[in-house]
């Protein structure tokens, strides 16, 4: 059987990869893609799989799955999945230390971690992609995933990322806000042990950074205007309930037409019955 990867078309060329983002989700990594953008390089996030349908989203779940296996993705397999970018920012924190590792191998690379304390990664994490995952598990949008592919393949993707911090526990767990912050401490020493101190930057997004600090890492110009900063938990919120509406309007229509057919069905039997 072919995979999610092998469906996708393969890169017209394989972009050299440049720059990798290291930071884990809600560590100011939207602002980071966007700053790589103004800098004129082609980045990856993973926001870029809402445009693309669900065999992208696939192949990159299959990828988060294959890290924590004996058979974790080839450099080969990224290059397909990744071979029209050439910075990865957010998703290789889902790679494992085996990804950490074979892209650590490519003398090219520089790497970027974007952190922040424990406390405020866990409470920003359990309010956006924990929220969300909470949801995807609830009516409607449990029935949702069986009418939309796109609801199915999203908890996915939300479940493996939320799994990776969490220990597994559930977003309503009482013990999983430690979990994650145990797990974002792990992750951060793991990369700080592999990544050589000359080959990457560290920002911390409590104590500020911006272009400066980037560029001169970077030794490139620094661009005439400001860094990109936003309302980043009310943006992935507002997000969030745009891209998952259509389905629940889609959803709670078959439900309510299937539940006036059936009462159609009954209300004929019964005054058949009486007749």
């Amino acid at each position: 059987m072919s995979s999610a990867l092998d469906k996708l078309p393969a890169p017209q060329t394989i972009r050299p990869l440049k720059v990798i983002g290291l930071g884990a989700s809600r560590t100011g990594t939207i602002g980071l893609f966007q700053s790589l953008k103004v800098l004129g390089y082609r980045p990856f996030h993973i926001t870029e799989l809402l445009p693309h349908g669900t065999e992208q989203m696939h192949a990159m779940g299959d990828a988060m799955i294959a890290s924590g296996t004996s058979q974790p993705w080839t450099r080969e397999k990224f290059d397909k999945l990744f071979g029209d970018y050439d910075c990865l920012v957010e998703c290789p924190c889902y790679f494992g230390t085996a990804g950490l590792k074979m892209f650590v191998a490519d003398p090219n690379i520089k790497f970027i971690l974007t952190t922040r304390s424990p406390q405020s990664f866990s409470k920003s994490l359990s309010s956006t992609l924990g929220r969300y995952y909470g949801k995807l598990g609830e009516y409607p949008l449990s029935a949702a995933r069986y009418m939309d592919g796109f609801v199915w393949e999203l908890e996915r993707m939300f479940g493996l990322m939320w799994n990776r911090w969490s220990d597994g526990l559930h977003p309503n767990h009482p013990e999983a806000r430690a979990a994650l912050e145990k797990n974002l401490v792990i992750y951060e020493n793991t990369v700080k042990a592999l990544v050589p101190p000359e080959r990457l930057l560290i920002l911390d997004l409590e104590k500020g950074f911006g272009f400066k600090e980037i560029c001169e890492y970077l030794e490139c110009p620094v661009p005439d205007e400001e860094y990109p900063r936003s309302n980043a938990l009310a943006e992935f919120n507002a997000a969030a309930e745009y891209i998952l509406a259509p389905a629940v309007r889609k959803t709670r229509l078959i439900v309510s037409t299937t539940a006036i057919g059936i009462s159609a069905v009954v209300l004929a039997l019964l005054l058949r019955r009486h007749k």
